[in-house]
């Protein structure tokens, strides 16, 4: 595989390497050590990058925000992180206009509606602004010139079963009676792509198991908690939750332990260490999984910059390259999709070593 290290200097040059392929810069001058600590030109101060959730005031996306804004204070840039106080599509492309009209030179999305938000985008794209998306693609017809991902889809599908597998299976690791997932959004791209790669394999592997409704409470903790409960009212025999967002995992959680069926029913999916500390001590929940949820902000900050400084200069096919940007390493590139690495699972065991 070809391995690719990104170093940002001085200079704030992005040099990259294949080491493995033989390939080299056309720059002929040494690689710079690594720097994360230096300072960009003074030409670069007023670069101003908007970066925007898919909603404020949820724990995800105030992590996000944080690694957002070490990014931006470790480049000198201007940052401006704000969206939406509901997941809502129109209230993000006014924003996105808005920001347009200020004469932002970035502008970075978590689209709520990846269809919907893709005229903005590439309006604000066909003004001269660098856009990007995070989190969630936005559809091909934003014309958006890179997306920073948290992890491989599939990573995450695989993970998901896994864990089930190892929390609710037979003895001879099938999964058999009824379970269910408990989404956002019906609209939410992540989640949508993660039921997609899953469905297949719990088909074909797991034809026992027989999955209930989805539900889609949207990012609303009570609304979440609400559903879980009701469901566990008609389902009694219900075996196992999958809860695949950040706000909708400590909801299920919650709404298990309180009918004290805390072990019993294997509660497992996507969330912060953060929210989920009680749960995981208590046994409500065995283990479950996410990404660095701080670094997907910082890495985001730094590709918008590399794009908006023309120094994102990479040539060949670069699927399976790592980077080294900035504090973080093992980053990898997919096409015009870079990836920040592969999910984490949190179990009683590490949960601690976790403070996002």
């Amino acid at each position: 595989m070809k391995h690719i290290q990104a170093f940002i200097a001085t200079t704030f040059l992005v040099t990259l390497m294949l080491s493995a392929m033989g390939c080299s810069s056309s720059d002929s001058t040494p690689e710079p050590e690594p720097n994360t600590s230096a300072q960009p030109p003074s030409k670069f101060d007023r670069i101003k990058i908007g970066m925007m959730p898919k909603l404020m005031g949820i724990s995800f996306f105030d992590a996000t925000g944080r690694g957002a804004k070490d990014a931006a204070e470790e480049l000198g840039v201007e940052l401006v992180y704000d969206g939406p106080t509901e997941d809502n599509v129109e209230q993000q492309a006014e924003m996105i206009n808005t920001w347009v009209a200020q004469g932002f030179d970035v502008i970075a999305v978590a689209p709520n509606d990846p269809d919907s938000i893709a005229p903005t985008l590439k309006d604000a794209r066909d003004t001269g602004c660098t856009v990007l998306t995070w989190d969630t693609d936005a559809a091909e017809s934003s014309a958006r010139q890179l997306f920073v991902n948290h992890t491989p889809n599939e990573g995450i599908a695989n993970t998901l079963i896994d864990m089930m597998i190892k929390g609710a299976a037979d003895d001879d690791g099938k999964l058999r009676g009824k379970f269910v997932i408990i989404s956002g959004t019906t609209t939410a791209a992540n989640q949508n792509t993660w039921m997609s790669l899953m469905l297949p394999r719990l088909k074909e592997e797991h034809p026992e198991c027989e999955l209930l409704e989805t539900l889609y409470p949207t990012e609303n903790e009570r609304k979440a908690r609400t559903q879980t409960a009701n469901l566990l009212e008609a389902q009694s025999d219900l075996k196992g939750i999958w809860a695949i967002t950040s706000v909708a995992l400590p909801a299920a959680a919650k709404a298990v332990q309180d009918v004290g069926k805390s072990g019993e029913i294997c509660v497992t999916g996507l969330s912060m260490p953060s929210l989920m500390r009680d749960y995981v001590k208590n046994d409500t929940v065995k283990e479950f999984a996410l990404f660095n949820v701080d670094d997907l902000g910082y890495l985001t900050v730094h590709m918008a910059f590399m794009l908006a400084t023309d120094q994102w200069r990479v040539s060949g096919d670069l699927d399976g390259v790592e980077l080294q940007v900035g504090r973080i390493d093992g980053v990898k590139v997919k096409g015009q999709e870079v990836i920040l690495g592969q999910p984490l699972v949190f179990n009683k065991e590490n949960i601690d070593d976790f403070q996002f």
